[in-house]
């Protein structure tokens, strides 16, 4: 597998690079210190998935983010010191699967990047679950309700397969953390209420309404009937 890092600070850089040679060795890991650079190297390398920043020299995270997306659905974790909700969000809504906020533990880059890679994978694709109108298409990553298609992240996609198997039930939101980044992730309630804020956005962006998912503090997250 080979991950791209589009970063130019050089100690986060070691530091990424030192968290995959002791806990993924198989990783081949390409550096770029500008987003021209790590655009080029896209293109011409075809990394598995892109570990970016969002200040960059030559322009900004979200820009590459669209770019990336003009062409490619390859995984894009984004690493930011902001912790503006809105940032993140936007960054989600641009095409970004998941964020990791700097200084981050080595071990929680790791699984949110096995996270967001699971796609290319086949071991958590149940995609016989379905409930009522909700069933997904050949990926978790394609939701359909009725006839109506939502493309998700990969993590999006987990969380509605959580929430499907047991609609009508309250998930907690330790278990809907352990099934996206593991059982020893570092996630906390407001890593996994972004990403819930934003399925919502994206279901109601679409048309379908809202209060699809309902929560309850100490409970967890509930998908409801029509």
């Amino acid at each position: 597998m080979k991950i791209l890092i589009i970063e130019d600070d050089p100690g986060i850089v070691e530091l990424v690079s030192l968290t995959f040679e002791l806990g993924w060795p198989d990783v081949k890991l390409i550096v770029a210190d500008t987003g021209e650079k790590g655009m080029n190297i896209l293109e011409s390398d075809r990394p598995d998935a892109v570990i970016l920043d969002i200040g960059l020299p030559d322009t900004t995270g979200f820009e590459i983010i669209k770019a990336i997306r003009l062409f490619s659905d390859v995984p894009i974790l984004m690493l930011t010191v902001r912790i503006d909700e809105r940032d993140v969000v936007k960054a989600l809504t641009l095409g970004a699967d998941d964020y990791l906020t700097k200084p981050f533990r080595q071990m929680e880059l790791l699984a949110r990047i096995k996270a967001i890679t699971r796609r290319t994978q086949h071991g958590d694709q149940d995609l016989k679950v379905s409930n009522g109108p909700w069933h997904f298409g050949k990926t978790l990553t394609e939701l359909y309700r009725g006839q109506q298609i939502f493309h998700l992240t990969p993590i999006q996609g987990l969380i509605m397969q959580s929430l499907i198997k047991q609609a009508g039930q309250f998930v907690s939101a330790e278990t809907l953390a352990a099934k996206i980044w593991g059982e020893h992730h570092a996630a906390t309630a407001d890593d996994l209420r972004v990403h819930i804020h934003h399925l919502r956005k994206k279901f109601d962006e679409n048309r379908s309404g809202s209060g699809f998912i309902s929560n309850k503090p100490g409970l967890g997250y509930m998908l409801v009937g029509e």
